[in-house]
């Protein structure tokens, strides 16, 4: 086996789970996340000889919000399901009401993630969701380290405000500075 095909192997094993979740923050479907993934590891494939091994992740997942955005711009069209065919389909779960308040939260988490600014969001997809380190996100992101955690820290922030208005449970307001 020959180093290029090595590379491509352990690329592979190493970053196909971190992609596929990537890919679903955007898709919000397994298929068409897996569609995108196929898509950057086909062009992988393509361009592995010209690629520089310490920049491999960062390109990846580049690579991966481009495929997904694109795929989202082609697929923005509501799917109208024959309710006889979702009668038919079994559940491979034995506990649907756990699953959905499972995917609730996903989505309600997901939906926060969102709103947050497109800067702080790309971070937290990236950290939480593909699971990049700080060097990998500011690499990808052409940004330094540092700024990399600041708009994290402040992503997760917001994420917490906005879950806990979504909880009810509210804050602390600050107290005011005694004059």
């Amino acid at each position: 086996m020959n180093d290029t095909h090595r590379l491509f192997l352990d690329t592979l094993t190493r970053y196909e789970r971190p992609l596929l979740r990537y890919a679903h923050s955007y898709t919000n479907d397994a298929e068409d996340a897996r569609d995108v993934v196929q898509d950057v590891f086909m062009k992988l494939s393509q361009n592995l000889a010209t690629l520089d091994p310490e920049r491999l992740a960062p390109w990846l997942f580049t690579v991966c919000k481009n495929r997904a955005l694109d795929h989202q711009r082609k697929h923005q069209r509501i799917t109208v399901m024959d309710v006889q065919t979702l009668d038919l389909e079994v559940s491979d779960s034995p506990r649907p009401g756990d699953e959905m308040q499972s995917r609730e939260t996903a989505a309600a988490l997901r939906g926060l993630i969102d709103e947050l600014p497109l800067r702080q969001r790309e971070a937290v997809r990236l950290k939480f969701i593909a699971g990049l380190d700080y060097k990998e996100i500011s690499t990808a992101m052409e940004t330094s380290i540092g700024n990399v955690g600041y708009l994290i820290h402040h992503g997760v922030q917001a994420l917490r405000l906005k879950w806990q208005e979504l909880e009810g449970d509210h804050p602390p307001k600050p107290k005011a500075a005694l004059a």
